[in-house]
């Protein structure tokens, strides 16, 4: 299982890295400025990346109806390539999770990312316990109650 900590300054290029190699970067210095970043780490190297806000409202002024308030919202995760199927993304978003509970938060929501292994991500964070909510379309939110994901990854499911 890997270690799941705050993000570092000397984890910086690394976090830039595989964000770029998952088309979330631009491949120049990474600075997560004001947003929680944590990082997953295996024997010692980290392999995993994770953007995300507590207590956000990401909702009714983007024509989300369907919105439950203030929530955690997930805006980036990536994992290197060769450490997928590890559990690694499911440690992140449970890590994200813990995190949202234990701020009073009750609802962890995400956009995944379009294009080439759409439904690679879909499919996963659908084994995590999130739901599209709202219309289908481009740019479709997706999330469920944090209990969910909480029991969705504390049940052994393989990741996908």
């Amino acid at each position: 299982m890997p270690l799941i900590r705050d993000i570092a300054e000397a984890d910086c290029v690394v976090a830039e890295e595989l964000l770029y190699s998952n088309d979330l970067g631009d491949g120049r210095s990474y600075y997560p400025g004001d947003l929680d970043v944590i990082v997953a780490e295996l024997c010692g190297s980290v392999v995993g990346v994770a953007e995300f806000r507590l207590d956000y409202d990401f909702g009714h002024d983007k024509g989300r109806e369907a919105h439950p308030g203030k929530q955690a919202f997930v805006l980036t995760m990536a994992v290197a390539h060769t450490d997928r199927r590890r559990r690694i993304g499911r440690a992140l978003l449970t890590e994200i999770a813990h995190r949202a509970q234990e701020a009073g938060l009750t609802f962890l929501a995400l956009v995944p990312q379009d294009g080439d292994g759409e439904a690679d991500r879909q499919a996963f964070f659908q084994a995590c316990g999130l739901t599209r909510y709202g219309p289908n379309s481009p740019g479709a939110a997706w999330g469920c109650p944090v209990s969910e994901v909480l029991v969705a990854n504390a049940v052994g499911v393989e990741e996908s």
